[in-house]
């Protein structure tokens, strides 16, 4: 079978319309991808540490330790029943050239709720909560704040493993 100008014509246009149609259909699937990725993806920590000093003498000082509180979501209590969610530890062991004065305090009392998923009653926040511990420097050379912060958090429908988070933040006098 030999080339005419007719079949020369329709292998043009059928070669126009299935790129046409290609580029489309590509054009989709890429649309479609990013339109739906972002809903698989998840908050990766909704709960967020941030480790600060403040002098408040030549000598003294606070150490205030805040945790950033995504909303829908709860940081559990220091305190907890067994059988339960891991409590919310903070360690600060590894500090050196300080002494601490008094028990870490929290700036709220957490809230005293019955949590169906463990069928225990618990505490948590639920919104953003600063700790506080005073110290007092011994070795202005070597002052540091430094540990590890260990909590878990849950929302409604789910809950973050446990994790930990180290600080280490040296000391500057005034």
């Amino acid at each position: 079978m030999g080339w005419n100008l007719s079949n020369k014509r329709y292998l043009c246009i059928r070669f126009v319309i299935t790129h046409t149609y290609m580029r489309r259909i590509i054009f989709l699937i890429f649309i479609t991808f990013c339109a739906v990725f972002p809903a698989f993806s998840q908050n990766p920590d909704p709960i967020r540490w941030q480790v600060t000093v403040k002098m408040t003498s030549a000598t003294e000082g606070t150490a205030v330790f805040k945790a950033r509180i995504t909303p829908g979501w709860h940081l559990y209590g220091l305190k907890l029943p067994q059988g339960g969610p891991k409590a919310t530890v903070i360690d600060a062991s590894a500090s050196t050239g300080i002494k601490f004065r008094g028990e870490l305090k929290a700036d709220r009392q957490p809230l005293k709720v019955h949590d169906s998923m463990f069928d225990l009653d618990l505490t948590w926040w639920d919104a953003d909560i600063a700790f506080r511990r005073s110290f007092k420097v011994t070795d202005p050379a070597n002052a540091r704040i430094a540990g590890t912060i260990n909590y878990m958090g849950c929302n409604d429908q789910t809950c973050s493993p446990p994790k930990s988070q180290t600080f280490d933040k040296k000391i500057t006098l005034k």
